[in-house]
């Protein structure tokens, strides 16, 4: 065999080894790829799952804070009434305090007064004496018949009248005797006027202490209802708070399932650039123009050809003027649900994915030379995994699936992995 016919065989062998080390390649990264979608895929279902928990437990949540609620204000109305109680309580023994004051001062009154009848009847009695005296002289010195008159009396007021009635006594001890008389008959007046008012205020005091007994009853009785409803309300509270920590913990889980789908969408946006690598540009077989549509000058058309296309928020930031919006926004004037959405280029698609949250329906073009678009927010999608797509193919129908206030069409471009803004791509129709 000659020096060149060996050399040949060598290079045939050497090409054949290195298209099995790229097929080879090839299967693994597909291999990969189909791996990391079907945890991807695993995910998401664990995490509608959990988000399916969350509204079951957000309800409950819910309702019990509404229990909670309406057991607060149950509350609030009978502590309201218990300080109504409480309040009417101390206004009665602050009348009862100031009765039980007045009674006592007219106590003080009676045994001042009771004092000085006392005293009265003790000068009654120096005078008796002193009358006594005076008539034992009169009978010595034989006035017997006007003696026998004052002797003879039935008791010391009659005693006191008949000696009135005597002319032989002094002026001084008549006008004495009528004196004290006197003062004893105003004394006993108002003593008695003073045991009547005393009595009066007592009877008071006594219709008080039974209001207040009252009140204190009613308020112990909505105390046991403050305490069950208290109770409840703690119960309530409690369940509650249980629910909370239940909800708080699948939120967990559900960033726990969100981070992981984000490093496997990384891992895949790896995969993408080591599969789709070049200069960005857009030739080759999936740009021949050939689509019937108008095409930009750098070889795209519009997702959407319908006349009354428009752009609803641009790339970067979304209408509400917060940044962020990763790619543009397209829409159809008089309605964009169930429009057709077409491939703006030929390629092949490299991810379908159906999903509630995010970008909703979505799928993934790969056109070669690094070039790949995203179509999001889907009602349908009409494509598979793997399937060549021509540019103006229809992929889908527009929808408002995910993270969408309203139907319209997501556009994304990446150029070897990094997003570009499609606006300067894609020109409208």
């Amino acid at each position: 065999m000659t020096n060149t016919s060996l050399k040949k065989l060598l290079s045939v062998l050497l090409v054949c080894v290195f298209l099995f080390l790229l097929s080879a390649q090839g299967i693994m990264a597909q291999d990969t790829a189909e791996s990391l979608q079907d945890k991807i895929n695993e995910n998401q279902q664990r995490i509608e799952k959990l988000r399916e928990q969350q509204a079951a437990q957000s309800e409950i949540v819910d309702a019990l804070k509404e229990q909670d609620d309406a057991y607060q204000e149950r509350l609030d109305a009978l502590y309201a009434q218990v300080d109504g109680y409480t309040s009417k309580i101390d206004a009665k023994n602050a009348e009862i305090e100031t009765l039980e004051k007045t009674i006592r001062d007219l106590e003080k009154q009676v045994k001042k007064i009771n004092e000085e009848i006392d005293e009265q009847n003790k000068q009654i009695d120096i005078t008796y004496d002193l009358l006594s005296e005076r008539l034992r002289a009169m009978y010595i010195a034989g006035q017997t018949t006007e003696i026998e008159v004052l002797l003879t009396a039935t008791d010391f007021s009659d005693f006191l009248n008949r000696t009135e009635l005597l002319r032989r006594v002094s002026k001084h001890d008549t006008d004495l005797v009528a004196d004290l008389k006197v003062k004893i008959e105003q004394l006993n007046a108002k003593a008695q006027e003073l045991d009547e008012k005393k009595v009066e205020i007592q009877e008071q005091k006594q219709v008080l202490d039974d209001e207040k007994y009252e009140l204190t009853v009613a308020r112990a009785e909505l105390q046991e209802k403050v305490d069950e409803v208290q109770k409840s309300a703690d119960e309530i509270e409690a369940q509650r708070k249980a629910n909370a920590k239940k909800l708080s913990d699948l939120v967990d889980m559900e960033e726990y399932y969100e981070q992981q789908n984000e490093q496997y969408a990384n891992t895949i946006d790896a995969l993408a650039r080591q599969a789709s690598q070049g200069s960005g540009e857009a030739s080759g077989d999936n740009f021949t123009n050939d689509s019937g549509f108008d095409v930009s000058g750098s070889g795209f058309i519009c997702p959407l050809q319908y006349p009354g296309t428009y752009i609803s928020a641009g790339y970067g930031t979304y209408p509400s003027g917060r940044s962020g919006h990763t790619g543009t926004d397209y829409c159809v004037s008089g309605g964009t649900m169930g429009k057709n959405v077409r491939a703006i280029a030929g390629g092949t698609v490299i991810l379908v994915k159906y999903q509630t949250t995010s970008y909703g329906n979505h799928i993934m073009i790969d056109h070669g030379n690094g070039v790949t678009s995203l179509y999001a927010h889907a009602s349908s999608l009409l494509v598979s995994e793997g399937q060549t797509v021509n540019q103006g193919d229809i992929i889908m129908l527009a929808g408002s699936t995910g993270n969408s206030t309203g139907a319209h069409v997501h556009l994304e471009i990446r150029i070897n992995g990094n997003r570009v803004n499609p606006a300067n791509y894609v020109s409208l129709p």
